[in-house]
């Protein structure tokens, strides 16, 4: 599991969080051989409020794409609306995550499907990491699904949101075809965004690792229905 834990004075700025500061150096310096206990590095405060039932409300301005790195500049092409994530269950121990696509202007798309990612591991409070698992979810309005996917972040002390997050998972581009229908390789535009495929679990050479940093989420207030009914779209 990443160790988050410990993070730079740096990120102290974010949420609100102070960073630590070091102690005053005494009247007249330290004495040769003796060290000032300053810490290199800030230890941040678990989260102290129960997140059971909060929202979480994630764009593509919101992250970065690592891998493939050419993905990067056109991600806002690719994640075109927030994804709503709702903490559905808090124990010690984890986290149960639900996640849906939500409207332009941030509220539940109620003909989205919600979907479940893997159980987060919480014992590390405030960082959760989730996974690995899979995540059944859509592409351009076709079926698709991410395997072997990660979600992890820092929980803020009050659960305003969170950050340093990242996601990591495998896509199938044969399951992309569908709503890539104008491009005949996939995987060669995976290679000129500086992806490559590789095999799939069946060992077929079609799958890509797909990689987000830097994930930031903030608390939202909008309604959220774990179970919409989505009889009635089309």
């Amino acid at each position: 599991m990443r160790k988050l834990l410990l993070v730079p004075f740096a990120a102290g700025c974010g949420f609100g969080l102070d960073s630590q500061l070091a102690p005053p150096v005494p009247e007249g310096g330290f004495a040769e051989g003796e060290n000032a206990d300053v810490p290199d590095e800030e230890v941040l405060p678990p989260t102290s409020v129960d997140l059971e039932g909060k929202l979480y409300t994630l764009t593509a301005a919101d992250m970065h794409v690592v891998q493939p790195p050419g993905l990067d500049g056109l991600w806002e092409q690719v994640l075109t609306r927030p994804l709503l994530v709702q903490v559905a269950g808090e124990s010690e121990a984890s986290l149960s995550l639900l996640a849906a696509l939500g409207t332009e202007s941030g509220e539940q798309d109620p003909c989205e499907s919600v979907r479940r990612f893997p159980d987060a591991d919480w014992s590390a409070n405030p960082v959760f990491d989730a996974g690995p698992g899979v995540l059944d979810t859509s592409f351009g309005g076709s079926p698709a699904t991410l395997r072997e996917v990660r979600l992890s972040g820092v929980v803020d002390e009050y659960g305003f949101g969170w950050r340093d997050g990242t996601l990591d998972a495998v896509v199938d581009t044969r399951e992309l075809h569908a709503a890539l229908s104008s491009i005949d390789d996939l995987c060669a535009l995976v290679d000129t965004l500086g992806g490559e495929c590789v095999a799939c679990a069946d060992g077929e050479p079609f799958c890509f690792d797909l990689s987000v940093a830097e994930i930031t989420a903030a608390y939202s207030e909008a309604p959220f229905d774990p179970t919409p009914d989505t009889s009635g779209c089309r």
